[in-house]
């Protein structure tokens, strides 16, 4: 394949990206808080299921408020990557997530940083994400933010 093509990002075959060009794509939109960018990664229908909360969010609209809800808890999270485990349509990705918490009504408003491992596993199809589920621990997530 030429050099010119891989660096577009398409497949081998050069159809549409594999599910790992997916994942990275998606972890550099994460990384750079480009939440409309992670979202149009997505297919128009698909969901992400936050197991820690309990919640499901459809669609890439929905997505993309759930990440900007993140982001204005934690301004300057980011996420590192530890381990990426592919099966056919589906990818695991083992991450660290890192960011500041301020509370807004705490006697002590002082900054805490949060670090948090969690699981993110991805469904693709088509060339686009059809479902994330992210696991991580949210007693963890709370005790690190009280």
């Amino acid at each position: 394949m030429p050099p010119a093509r891989r660096a577009r990002g398409l497949s081998p075959g050069g159809l549409m990206p594999d599910a790992n060009e997916i994942v990275t794509a998606f972890l550099a939109a994460y990384n750079r808080h480009d939440w409309q960018g992670a979202a149009a990664l997505y297919a128009p229908e698909a969901t992400h299921h936050e197991a820690a909360m309990g919640k499901t969010r459809t669609g890439r609209a929905a997505i993309e408020a759930g990440l900007n809800g993140l982001a204005a808890m934690l301004p300057d999270v980011a996420w590192h990557e530890r381990e990426r485990i592919t099966s056919g349509p589906h990818l695991l990705l083992r991450y660290d997530l890192a960011g500041t918490f301020t509370p807004r009504a705490a006697a002590d408003a002082s900054p805490r940083t949060v670090t948090l491992p969690g699981i993110l596993m991805f469904t693709l199809t088509g060339g686009r994400i059809a479902a994330t589920a992210d696991y991580w621990d949210k007693e963890a997530f709370l005790a690190r933010i009280r």
